[in-house]
């Protein structure tokens, strides 16, 4: 009788992406929360966006988070299908992506409804940048000078949490949404 065959964990998207020297280059919350693989986290952050009625209504129909100083956050990860899910509550909004490398293995791919975002991940004084590379929606690549203009990054804060930051300007709604938080694992029993 032979022994059922196994095949051995995906690796989680990130640690796809990113070499070895560049995983090393990460803080220790960094480095965690992406070799983790499925997981839960919670902490808050401080949300904010332009105030004019389109970027409150873009806000709304997306399911980003309404302005706010001390939001509550949660974040789900699940794994499916070598792609990470992530489900995110800020206050009482949800919205979701899910995150894999491009066909080319050069990029990190997030889709994000019918909208396809392309970021270059780079490791440097202990933060992972993700840099914006370019997006597209559904399968037609859209062009950058339309395109948002995105400053996005994870770090490690002082008591060892994970910070994250991400702010997306787009052209004629200005800033539609800013975050800077921070979250730690909700360990299971």
């Amino acid at each position: 009788m032979s022994a059922p065959l196994t095949h051995a964990a995906t690796p989680p998207v990130f640690a796809r992406l990113l070499d070895d020297d560049a995983r090393a280059g990460l803080a220790p919350a960094v480095r965690d929360f992406h070799q983790r693989g499925a997981a839960l986290y919670r902490g808050q952050a401080l949300v904010r966006g332009a105030s004019h009625p389109l970027a409150r209504l873009v806000r709304w129909w997306f399911g980003f988070p309404v302005p706010g100083e001390q939001v509550r956050v949660s974040l789900r990860i699940e794994e499916r299908n070598g792609r990470e899910h992530w489900h995110r509550r800020f206050g009482e909004r949800d919205f979701s992506s899910s995150f894999a490398p491009s066909p080319d293995g050069r990029f990190l791919a997030e889709q994000f409804g019918a909208f396809r975002f392309r970021f270059a991940l780079r490791s440097q004084a202990g933060r992972l940048h993700w840099d914006f590379a370019g997006w597209a929606f559904g399968p037609l690549p859209m062009p950058r000078a339309l395109g948002p203009r995105i400053v996005s990054w994870e770090a490690q804060d002082d008591d060892g949490s994970l910070r994250f930051f991400s702010q997306a300007d787009f052209p004629l709604l200005g800033q539609l949404i800013y975050y800077d938080g921070r979250v730690q694992p909700v360990l299971a029993d």
